[in-house]
């Protein structure tokens, strides 16, 4: 089982984001991020993170900033330069590494002043690859990261990159006086499952992960995670998870074959015809650079044994992999009749070209009504018809309930003065559900209405500098969670779902990506005490 850990590596161009750490006295300091003008079309330069008051710079050359610390009270300064950026770094003693931006970006701080909230009370659950496995949870104490008593019910594995650990700094920010409690979700999906039940039973009311399974379901209920995540909902827990990150990156269409061969492959087969009636075609355009890997995961409506006590899926389809050329470099052909609707193929592409084509074909007697597969990794669909359907949410990701969470860049918030835009790979939805638990098919599909909301990305952590993607954004939205029961204890999670997207602030975004837009803190901690006042 492969998992997906919903960080975005380098969603930017260099150009426009990255950071490093300095060191200074053996500790992460602090990193603030400057935009040029290249390959930008915004003012040069830009100081994205202004977290320091007393730095200073400016232009020189264009391409590379002269940056300066004034005061007597910092450790140390460092100066790094790139093609087309720069980047200053400076840690007073004692002071956090975690950037504010996010919370500055969903108004918590304006809440916190209007309304006296901190998150205080409220205890949040984590669900993640690991927290302390390189041993960083001590300096974020010290210096302020964190706070203290932070409970590891189950760390992750070996290797594990403390993704968990960068969520809380980022909760920190925005409900600073919340407990947290952490559960690994990476070692099987059955231990993501009890790890949420285990967090519910000690205590908390609002749980996050930003882990997915590949084999989780496009099209049905009741998978072994989806049922603990919907249990912990109806015992109360607001629970939020992040929508991934495969933007639109994805096929779906109605099986539609053709009669024909496949190079290196023996025989006929009833091939997908990814062209028209009047240009057919059994091959689909990917486009991945060299060395990449990426993974396949493709699903038809069929029901997954795994999950249904009556059997399942009643057909099985296959794929195969090409070089433009047509030589033949990777299939995924188990024989699926009777087990899950769904095979995966992971490529790492040596081939030496960027232009690679995938053929699907049944491998079973039965043809399926219906497929979808979603790209993976470092790889795009090069197809007109590619992006149009139910998305790339999959699995809990489509619960009832669940809080869905899309990503912002933080400079593209007002608060930053920016333009609303949603991440270009932030996932889109809706979702549709087509099968019960037990792998009957619903008279009518369900459509799941996800994403639910989005909330910012690309704050600086002390594990993540910075940190991208919707794994970013959903504890950022969690916390705000925090504050609105802290306001309101009694509010349900259904209540919590329903104020965080009508308060929430419109964005610019691909249909299904933005859901009811961007979390506003303040303006959601208002609605929760109004709502409060009522009762």
């Amino acid at each position: 089982m492969r998992t997906n850990l919903k960080t975005a590596a380098s969603p930017k161009p260099a150009s426009l984001r990255t950071a490093a750490a300095a060191h200074a006295g053996g500790e992460l300091a602090f990193v603030g991020v400057f935009l040029s003008d290249a390959d930008t079309d915004l003012p040069s330069p830009l100081l994205v993170a202004p977290d320091l008051p007393d730095l200073r710079y400016d232009d020189a050359g264009g391409m590379n900033l002269l940056a300066s610390l004034l005061g007597g009270d910092a450790m140390s300064f460092v100066l790094t330069d790139a093609p087309g950026l720069s980047m200053a770094a400076a840690k007073k003693p004692g002071g956090a590494l975690t950037s504010p931006n996010s919370a500055l970006a969903l108004g918590a701080n304006v809440a916190a002043s209007r309304f006296g909230v901190s998150g205080k009370g409220v205890k949040i659950g984590i669900l993640s690859d690991s927290f302390n496995r390189l041993g960083g949870y001590g300096h974020d104490f010290a210096d302020g990261d964190l706070p203290g008593g932070v409970q590891d019910l189950e760390e992750g594995a070996a290797g594990g990159s403390d993704e968990g650990r960068a969520m809380a700094e980022l909760m920190h920010q925005v409900a600073p006086g919340a407990s947290f409690m952490f559960h690994t979700a990476t070692r099987s999906e059955a231990d993501f499952a009890a790890g949420i039940l285990a967090l519910k039973a000690a205590g908390c009311t609002v749980i996050v992960d930003d882990v997915s399974y590949l084999d989780e379901p496009f099209f049905q209920d009741g998978g072994v995670v989806q049922k603990a995540v919907e249990q912990v909902v109806a015992q109360g827990v607001s629970y939020f998870t992040a929508a991934s990150n495969e933007g639109t990156n994805f096929y779906q269409a109605a099986w539609s074959p053709l009669i024909g061969r496949l190079p290196g492959l023996p025989g006929k087969f009833r091939l997908e015809n990814f062209g028209t009636a009047a240009a057919p075609s059994a091959f689909i355009n990917l486009s991945a650079p060299a060395n990449a890997t990426f993974d396949i995961d493709l699903q038809w409506d069929q029901p997954f044994a795994s999950i249904s006590a009556g059997g399942g899926a009643a057909n099985s389809l296959a794929m195969a992999l090409y070089t433009a050329g047509g030589k033949l470099i990777g299939t995924a052909g188990a024989l699926q009749v009777g087990g899950n609707a769904e095979q995966l193929l992971q490529f790492t592409n040596h081939t030496g070209a960027t232009g690679l084509k995938l053929a699907v074909f049944a491998n079973g007697l039965a043809s399926p009504g219906l497929l979808k597969f979603i790209a993976y990794g470092n790889v795009s669909i090069d197809n007109p018809n590619a992006g149009i359907g139910s998305g790339t949410v999959t699995g809990h990701e489509q619960v009832a309930g669940v809080n869905t969470v899309g990503a912002i860049d933080y400079a593209a918030t007002p608060a930053f003065g920016g333009n609303g835009a949603v991440e270009s790979f932030s996932s889109a939805g809706s979702g549709v559900t087509l099968f019960d638990a037990a792998g009957n098919r619903l008279a009518n599909p369900v459509n799941d209405n996800k994403v639910s909301f989005v909330a910012p990305d690309g704050s600086i952590t002390s594990v993540l500098a910075p940190f991208y993607g919707t794994s970013a954004a959903a504890p950022n939205a969690a916390a705000v969670a925090a504050l609105m029961l802290q306001a309101d204890p009694y509010l349900t999670p259904g209540q919590v779902s329903d104020i965080l997207a009508r308060s929430a602030t419109p964005v610019q975004a691909l249909p299904g990506a933005g859901g009811a837009g961007l979390i506003n803190a303040a303006n959601a901690v208002q609605m929760a005490l109004t709502l409060h006042a009522h009762a």
